[in-house]
């Protein structure tokens, strides 16, 4: 999965002249936690920089909070150019979405710019990576969840795509990772378009999977 797919595309935007103050206001008003520094340019817009809700809070006065209503356009009236992060982490439209995940992790930031060809394309934050994950482990469907302790990954999801099938049993997603309390076990979790019959699971005790869990996502 790309980042292309999750990215908000077209971000919103703030000129780099714009007063610390005004951009503070926009913070407000949209709720972001960061705002992309660009401007125009042919093809396109050019990112400049970065700015956090952080770096506009160390840059008000210190008896001032900067997200309130007292706050004006002209409270602090320096441009968005003298506090913004120049150097800026940015990622491609096809980076792999667990190596955006890597990048905002070790860097330890929540946002990165998508940038194609030199341009701004979209912008992906940690909210984006999560939703993504849910979406693509199933975790926000209203399937039923059954979970497996088994050797292989192989065993557990040919096991269960054969009972699937012989039940009639929609398998809407698997997803397999090593236990970190036991790494040569392996949970596997699959989402079921409904609940199995005891007959189900009876075979998978049988063949030896150790039933974790059965029940709604």
């Amino acid at each position: 999965m790309f980042v292309e797919k999750w990215m908000t595309a077209n971000p919103f935007t703030l000129p780099p002249h714009m007063t610390i103050s005004a951009a503070a206001l926009e913070m407000s008003r949209h709720r972001f936690r960061h705002m992309l520094i660009a401007e125009p340019a042919a093809g396109g817009k050019k990112l400049l920089g970065l700015v956090s809700k952080y770096d506009v809070a160390r840059a008000f006065p210190k008896d001032y909070n900067p997200f309130s209503v007292e706050v004006t356009e002209q409270t602090v009236a320096a441009p968005l150019a003298t506090i913004m992060a120049r150097n800026v982490v940015t990622v491609e439209p096809y980076c792999a979405l667990e190596e955006a995940a890597r990048i905002l992790r070790e860097r330890r930031i929540n946002a990165l710019p998508v940038v194609r060809g030199g341009f701004l394309v979209g912008i992906i934050t940690e909210s984006d990576i999560f939703k993504a994950l849910l979406h693509m482990i199933g975790a926000d469907s209203r399937a039923v969840k059954l979970i497996l302790e088994s050797g292989d990954v192989k065993d557990a999801l040919l096991a269960v795509a054969r009972l699937c099938d012989e039940r009639r049993i929609a398998l809407h997603n698997a997803s397999s990772f090593p236990d970190p309390a036991a790494p040569a076990k392996v949970i596997s979790v699959f989402y079921l378009s409904h609940r199995p019959d005891a007959a189900f699971t009876q075979e998978l005790r049988n063949l030896r999977f150790r039933i974790l869990r059965i029940g709604d996502s």
